[in-house]
């Protein structure tokens, strides 16, 4: 019997070390891990090793300092106040998300001919399990190739918000009942549309107004997220004899599909108030 090999498809930001840190202690000493996807273009060994140094000397500090930030900027340069706010909750993750030995770059677009080639090559013998956890939308035959064994992670409780910024437009909206129906996360299987595959496990922040802004609360949901699809991946990977069916979505309770383009800066602000506020009348 074939076992199942599988890769993490992910992309280097401070958000992805958290999960590439729990993917190496809990699944990348299994035999048939074959390695992390990154969606970033070849970087050179200096930043590579530049990273590494600095989650090797930082990793568990939650206070930073000016300067320390801009160490890590010059690393992951699309630092966002949500990654500030996993730092200062949980400290910096322990590895950063080039270090590991087996690791690929995909380059910046995933869906172009050098990944489709790579995936190609390293599925002649079976399809890999891909889990993963990006930005980008993966072309279909991404489902063709890896013979739809592909899962995603999704920050919000689906089918009730989709997309990108799914807490932030959620919460731009101050419906207290709406947000805490959102407020959590999804792992799902991937289909051709967004955020529409099969449910396999969904959790919901029971209180989500505890947090001292909408930046610290989606910083837990990720770590909780993450605990979750390693737990999740471990079951499915480890057992030869089933695969997870999945419960379809209802199609009647299906949110909005939120766009990356059109969440623009003043959004971030409106969402940043939205919480707060929302969080006032709650308490």
């Amino acid at each position: 019997m074939l076992t199942k090999e599988f890769y993490l498809l992910t992309e280097s930001s401070v958000i992805c070390s958290y999960l590439v840190s729990k993917w190496i202690d809990n699944l990348a000493e299994l035999p048939n891990f074959r390695g992390f996807l990154l969606k970033e273009d070849m970087p050179s060994e200096n930043l590579i090793q530049k990273r590494k140094l600095f989650h090797g000397e930082y990793a568990g500090k939650k206070l930073l300092t000016d300067e320390d930030y801009q160490k890590l900027i010059c690393l992951y340069p699309a630092l966002d106040e949500t990654e500030k706010a996993m730092i200062s909750l949980f400290g910096v993750s322990q590895y950063s998300t080039t270090e590991y030995a087996k690791t690929f770059f995909l380059g910046n677009d995933v869906n172009q001919e050098y990944a489709k080639n790579f995936l190609k090559e390293n599925s002649k013998v079976s399809p890999p399990y891909i889990f993963a956890c990006l930005t980008q939308i993966l072309q279909p035959w991404w489902l063709e190739i890896t013979n739809s064994q592909l899962f995603n992670v999704h920050s919000a409780v689906l089918p009730y918000a989709r997309g990108m910024y799914s807490i932030e437009n959620i919460a731009i909206l101050r419906d207290i009942n709406k947000f805490k129906k959102v407020v959590g996360f999804t792992i799902h299987y991937i289909d051709k549309g967004v955020d529409l595959g099969p449910i396999i496990r969904a959790e919901r922040i029971i209180d989500p107004f505890r947090f001292n802004s909408i930046w610290e609360l989606k910083g837990y949901i990720y770590i909780i997220e993450f605990d979750a699809y390693v737990k999740t991946a471990k079951e499915i990977i480890s057992n030869n004899q089933t695969m997870p069916v999945g419960v379809i979505q209802n199609p009647s309770l299906r949110g909005p599909n939120f766009r990356i383009k059109n969440f623009a800066y003043d959004k971030l602000r409106q969402a940043e108030e939205g919480y707060l506020a929302m969080k006032n009348a709650f308490n």
